[in-house]
């Protein structure tokens, strides 16, 4: 019996197919099988008794499979009790109105614990950029290991519409990158938190460089595009402002990309 998509995959994406095959195969049985015994048996005088015997233990078996298979508990849990109760009912008969109340006590879970479970919608363009190992390349990875539970959520924090929590990872992969830009230097960042001060520094290193130097241009280039993440920051200190909007966070997530690409060629 197949398990739902979102507990076999729990925090994991999970298709709009996926998800709508999957509820409306179980809604449309439970429907289905409830539909068929409302028909049969709450029809007509409220009083008269049925016994257990007329009620196909199969029918209710497939509910109680299906609400299971759901993670619908609650659900499953009366479908069970109607269940025992008909079994007993050879010796005490219910009433088809207390038959049909209990079918609707069950229905009326079932929506309820439905509900309970919530999913969101990711489009197809940023779902691009989820649980993606490699979104700043296989170099870059290669080189600063350390970083990469940071490049993997501030791609999932993206597709999941968190622009402040993608800033708030690629700060802490800033902060690895910076540190080991310095470090290359012969700089001392580790107490810095200005990012003026920090270019002045990286600068005043690579000027004491040989100019022609393919290292030197190399360096350049990445004081270059520590320089680009700065103004995308658009703060001069270290710690970026309060909030940061989609778009921010997209623009800051391909200029430190950028800039940790160019520091993976130089260490």
């Amino acid at each position: 019996m197949q398990n739902a998509p979102w507990t076999d995959n729990p925090y994991r994406l999970v298709s709009w197919w996926d998800m709508q095959e999957f509820s409306a195969d179980i809604y449309y049985t439970v429907g289905k099988v409830f539909g068929s015994l409302v028909r049969a048996y709450a029809a007509g005088n409220a009083e008269e008794r049925i016994t257990g015997a007329e009620i196909s233990q199969d029918t209710l078996k497939i509910v109680q499979a299906r609400c299971t298979q759901a993670g619908l508990s609650v659900s499953a849990a009366l479908v069970a009790k109607l269940m025992s109760v008909m079994a007993d009912a050879g010796t005490v008969p219910m009433t088809r109105q207390k038959f049909s109340a209990a079918l609707d006590h069950i229905n009326t879970t079932i929506i309820i614990e439905m509900g309970q479970s919530l999913f969101m919608y990711i489009d197809k363009d940023r779902a691009k950029l989820y649980n993606k190992p490699e979104l700043f390349g296989t170099d870059v990875n290669a080189r600063f290991p350390t970083v990469q539970f940071d490049i993997v959520e501030a791609g999932n924090c993206y597709a999941a519409g968190r622009g402040t929590a993608v800033v708030f990872h690629l700060m802490r992969i800033m902060e690895i990158g910076v540190q080991v830009f310095g470090t290359k230097l012969g700089v001392t960042l580790a107490d810095e938190k200005n990012w003026q001060n920090i270019l002045d520094e990286v600068n005043k290193a690579i000027k004491a460089l040989p100019a022609k130097d393919p290292a030197t241009v190399t360096m350049s280039q990445a004081s270059a595009n520590l320089y680009a993440v700065k103004l995308a920051w658009r703060n001069e200190v270290m710690h970026p402002k309060d909030t940061y909007t989609l778009e921010e966070a997209d623009n800051l997530i391909r200029q430190v990309k950028i800039f940790m690409e160019q520091l993976a060629t130089i260490v």
